[in-house]
């Protein structure tokens, strides 16, 4: 199947080529010399001679020359290197010298007899090669181009499909349950990103509430935030805490060996009664926020998961009453970063957080969130992916 395009390549430019570009260099010197129309053909047939011999000359170049002046794979890998033009054109030059004097000796004796009939070979020899350097690097430079604009486009479309896969592997921005309501959002710095959040139906009505963050930025991270995803969904246990779910979650990604990669991760189980169980393997500690404007950090824990082997992890529990609410984030959030280099920070997010009305819903918090940092960088390229969960604890109710 690849017979046809290489031999169809070598056509034109071995044959249809040259042919073309004679045309124009042979009207070039009929015009200079003054000739008269019935002598255009020998015009013509002189400067395709020269082109076939420039192209013969720049084909034993590419093939047996060209190649041992620059390591393999360099020729063709991007633009042009200087020993590489330099090598063609001293062969269209050879080449044009290498014309002439067949044209002397053959079938045209005595064209080139005289200094100054030597010295305009040479003037014509140095514009065939200018020409054709200019042909062929123009060529080769237009087509490195496309197929860069064609590779640069190919990758938008793969990381925006994946940005649609890495978006769908997300739970919903909000969702309810009995005694509870959750918002929640993840905006990568990049097209993907290493933040993710989660929800998990447990047993005795209970609800889990995750929310991670993969070192690292881009394509790796992203790819390592949905292992991490997934090997936490397939360890939690409807009977077991935080503590133990995190370190079965720990021991699952060491045993993958990905060295300098690790994940922080921020895990609460909810139960109807309001009892709420937490654990912090290395992330940002989470605000509680009390409905009579009490705010509280949860940070027991331990080390993040993924490089330490027997890393422990404890949990705390504390009693939540109707309207008290929980805000999980990442540190997106406080390293966000205005156009001076200044940061977020905790105090500006306790700002927001303790500027609350009466009521609001958990969405109308992560927004107010997502917004105060908008505001603050102020259209600066973000550094890190934001992640937000926000949860309220709505009370004992009965699923009647």
């Amino acid at each position: 199947m690849r017979l046809l395009p290489r031999r169809s390549g070598n056509l034109w430019r071995l044959v249809v080529r040259p042919m073309l570009l004679a045309l124009p260099f042979a009207l070039l010197f009929f015009y200079l010399q003054g000739g008269s129309l019935e002598h255009i053909g020998d015009y013509y047939f002189a400067s395709l001679f020269f082109w076939f011999a420039i192209t013969l000359a720049i084909e034993v170049n590419r093939r047996w020359v060209a190649p041992r002046l620059l390591p393999p794979g360099e020729l063709e890998a991007g633009p042009p290197r200087a020993l590489q033009i330099a090598s063609y054109a001293v062969a269209a030059m050879l080449g044009s010298v290498a014309a002439g004097a067949l044209l002397h000796y053959t079938i045209a004796p005595s064209t080139f007899g005289t200094g100054r009939d030597i010295a305009l070979l040479l003037i014509y020899s140095a514009l065939f090669t200018v020409a054709f350097l200019g042909v062929i690097y123009t060529t080769q430079m237009k087509r490195l181009w496309v197929e860069k604009a064609r590779e640069e486009t190919r990758e938008e479309d793969e990381l925006r499909i994946a940005a649609e896969i890495q978006q769908a592997l997300l739970p919903p921005r909000i969702r309810a349950g009995r005694g509870y309501a959750a918002a929640g959002a993840s905006i990568p710095c990049r097209t993907i990103g290493g933040d993710f959040f989660e929800y998990f139906d447990l047993s005795g009505d209970r609800v889990g509430f995750a929310l991670g963050d993969v070192a690292g930025k881009g394509p790796s991270a992203a790819i390592l935030a949905a292992m991490v995803q997934g090997i936490f969904q397939t360890n939690v246990d409807g009977d077991d805490g935080p503590a133990a779910t995190l370190s079965r979650v720990n021991q699952a990604l060491y045993k993958r060996g990905i060295e300098t990669r690790f994940a922080t991760i921020a895990y609460v189980v909810l139960t109807p009664d309001g009892r709420l169980v937490s654990c912090s393997a290395g992330h940002n500690p989470a605000y509680l926020l009390g409905r009579d404007g009490e705010v509280r950090r949860l940070e027991t824990g331990g080390l993040m998961v993924g490089p330490f082997e027997d890393a422990k992890y404890e949990e705390e529990a504390v009693s939540l009453r109707p309207g008290d609410t929980l805000v999980l984030f990442s540190d997106g959030v406080t390293d966000a970063e205005s156009a001076s280099g200044e940061q977020f920070g905790e105090e500006r997010l306790s700002f927001v957080l303790a500027d609350r009305e009466a009521g609001r819903t958990p969405e109308e918090i992560l927004e107010r969130i997502l917004q105060a940092t908008r505001v603050f960088v102020a259209g600066h390229p973000p550094a890190d992916d934001i992640t937000v969960l926000v949860v309220r604890y709505l009370g004992n109710q009965s699923t009647s």
